[in-house]
């Protein structure tokens, strides 16, 4: 009986092992072939985006995913063309109303075109064409999958803003509805015998705006053109009727000690100098000031003013540099020794002046009626001692621009640049030249004259116009020389001044505006490098010259190509209370292009270096500024409670609608 069971049941038994054999096997090849399947599948989903964006990926609310790279840079650029178009608008209330006012997000100056917002368009693409795509074919084939199903909502990464520049426009547009306060104080009527009257202080009105850089950043990070609410705040007076009180009593005393001298000693001619500042300047200065104390002092800005009219030109000396002169035989012939300048300490001055009528508030005796003017040294950048063995024997490259058709003010800029600040310059070895240091300050006391521009809405002088040629010259001066480019940028839109001399293309311009963008360039020869400079007025012609010892390098560019041109699209208008109602100034319209070329160097060891300069040049509509009507005041309430509503009044006037796109500042005329 039991054998018998053993057997059946060993029967049994190899059975089942052969049924459940057979179905492992099949499970474990579909298992397999499914896998395999899955498998292929990632790889061919990862390769299928392997050069375009991830499906689901988008910017803010706009979708960006399947874009290969030529599509998204189309993308990125109108989308930054239509937000810098857009500008920024600022909201608040004044006066129970809701006001919108308009900044354009971009500078245009008579030859140059600066954005105060920008994205880098090439990086942004670089990114969002690798997100998530890092491993294996297989981890990215399964990431691409996650991305598809998650549908990320990414921002832009490389958002730049020129904060100091942006809340200078800000300031601007925003002064016709702010004031200061203003402290208590006094004004003088009569000295002797003396009289005077107190002038009540006032509250001011602000605006906290420093927190919109932030806000601006992270509206075009998401593709969204700024709207951002501001708000007013209160500013009251430091000083108050009640603090100038006490010091009536001591306000004789400022005028019993009697005239302020001051007076300086030319070291090297030993000449005396001595001004005076009357009590009748005392008078017309004075003013109540808090310094650890309340006291009778001396406005620094009418100071300072006096200090630089009327001292300042009697003291200040150029520090003169060492500098070359070369010969008929082009070889050089002779330097200028190098000597320290001089120059008045005007804050400093100022200090020690309010700080002597302070004192006669404070005491009755030891009063100051004399006090020097404080200078400053200022050594040379090359000393004589420097340039005695500087090797300086011939012609490296020169560079070549013409500056045509340029109006007055242009001309006269470029020539103060180029013959007062760099023909003669001498470059030290391994100096980082930087063009901005060189021609700076950019103002009016710096010998640079204004020129018309208009921003946004508004028209206003510019000053140091045209130095984008000496840029564009400096650029074609170091390629031909063969020395290391450090920093250029071409113009963002196309300038005819700058256009390539052998074939009239843009591409090989180099742009500058204080503070940034710079031109920099190494001199990497291991000697000095002299600048000469020749400028015709006549013809327009502007030619730099690099003059050192050669160490058998040659250096050229090509002719710039042109890719494709961009056109302008449909003229823009905007409205403007600058101008006469009616009056119209027009900025022509500027085609845009994608360029490029190439900057070749042969070494001294033999070696080729090639660098490829790419262009991006914004296209920019014909806009127009017309002139228009002040806004007036739609209704007013009168004292019994009751509104009054004038009738046939136009609404806005002079205001970009919510809808307005108009793009931002442009010059008064002429190309940029």
């Amino acid at each position: 009986m039991n054998n018998d069971v053993q057997k059946e049941f060993q029967e049994v038994s190899k059975k089942v092992q052969a049924i459940s054999w057979g179905r492992v096997w099949v499970w474990v090849i579909s298992f397999v072939v499914v896998l395999g399947i899955g498998l292929t599948g990632l790889v061919s989903y990862a390769s299928s985006y392997e050069t375009r964006v991830l499906p689901g990926v988008s910017i803010g609310t706009v979708q960006v995913g399947g874009m290969d790279r030529e599509e998204l840079t189309t993308f990125f650029r109108e989308m930054n063309n239509k937000l810098a178009d857009a500008g920024i608008v600022l909201l608040f209330t004044h006066d129970d109303t809701t006001e919108r006012v308009y900044i354009a997000s971009s500078v245009v100056s008579e030859d140059a075109f600066f954005d105060l917002i920008r994205m880098d368009v090439d990086k942004e693409v670089s990114h969002l064409l690798s997100y998530q795509k890092e491993g294996n074919l297989l981890v990215r084939g399964w990431s691409a999958l996650l991305v598809r199903v998650s549908k990320p909502h990414l921002e832009l990464t490389t958002v730049t803003l020129d904060r100091a520049r942006l809340e200078k426009v800000v300031s601007e547009r925003l002064a016709s509805f702010t004031n200061n306060a203003h402290d208590a104080n006094i004004h003088i009527t009569n000295i002797d015998p003396l009289t005077f009257t107190t002038v009540s202080s006032t509250v001011g009105v602000t605006f906290s705006y420093h927190d919109i850089i932030g806000r601006i950043v992270s509206a075009w990070n998401s593709f969204d053109a700024p709207e951002i609410e501001i708000t007013r705040t209160v500013q009251p007076p430091i000083i108050v009727e009640d603090d100038i009180l006490p010091l009536l009593d001591r306000l004789p005393k400022v005028f019993e000690a009697g005239d302020l001298d001051l007076t300086y000693t030319d070291e090297h001619t030993k000449k005396e100098y001595t001004w005076t500042i009357t009590k009748k300047d005392i008078a017309n200065w004075l003013e109540v000031q808090m310094h650890d104390g309340i006291g009778f002092g001396l406005n620094a800005s009418s100071t300072k003013i006096f200090l630089q009219d009327t001292i300042a030109s009697s003291i200040n000396q150029d520090a003169r540099e060492a500098r070359f002169e070369i010969g008929q035989n082009g070889k050089v012939s002779e330097f200028q020794g190098s000597r320290p300048g001089i120059g008045i300490a005007i804050d400093d001055t100022y200090v020690a002046i309010n700080d002597a009528v302070l004192q006669r508030t404070w005491h009755d005796g030891g009063m100051v009626s004399s006090l020097p003017i404080r200078v400053e040294q200022v050594e040379p950048a090359v000393k004589t001692s420097e340039v005695n063995d500087l090797g300086i024997t011939e012609i490296l490259g020169s560079g070549y621009s013409n500056f045509s058709g340029s109006p007055t003010n242009r001309i006269k800029n470029i020539r103060h640049a180029v013959v007062d600040k760099l023909n003669g310059l001498l470059i030290k070895p391994d100096e980082e030249f930087s063009l901005l240091n060189t021609l700076e300050p950019f103002t009016i006391e710096g010998g640079y004259l204004p020129e018309l521009v208009i921003k946004g809405d508004e028209i206003k002088p510019e000053v140091a116009g045209g130095l984008c040629q000496v840029g564009t010259t400096m650029f074609r001066t170091v390629m031909n020389s063969g020395l290391s480019v450090v920093s250029r940028r071409n113009h963002s839109l196309v300038v005819s001044y700058y256009n390539d001399q052998r074939n009239g293309k843009p591409g090989t311009d180099a742009t500058i505006y204080d503070p940034a963008p710079d031109f920099k360039f190494k001199n990497d020869t291991g000697h000095y490098i002299l600048i000469t400079t020749d400028m015709n007025t006549k013809t327009g012609d502007l030619t730099f010259t690099f003059w050192g010892t050669s160490d058998g390098r040659e250096g050229y560019y090509t002719e710039p190509v042109v890719h494709r041109w961009i056109p302008t699209g449909p003229q823009q208008t905007i409205e403007t209370t600058d101008l006469a109602p009616g009056v119209q100034n027009c900025q022509s319209a500027h085609p845009g292009a994608e360029t490029s070329f190439t900057y070749v160097r042969i070494l001294p060891s033999g070696e080729k270096k090639e660098e490829v300069f790419s262009s991006y040049y914004r296209p920019l509509p014909k806009i127009c500024l017309v002139g228009v009507e002040k806004n007036i005041p739609l209704c007013e309430v009168l004292p019994d409670g009751t509104t009054s509503c004038p009738t046939d009044v136009t609404i806005g006037e002079g205001l970009p609608s919510e809808n307005d796109t108009s793009t931002s500042s442009l010059p008064v005329g002429g190309q940029t």
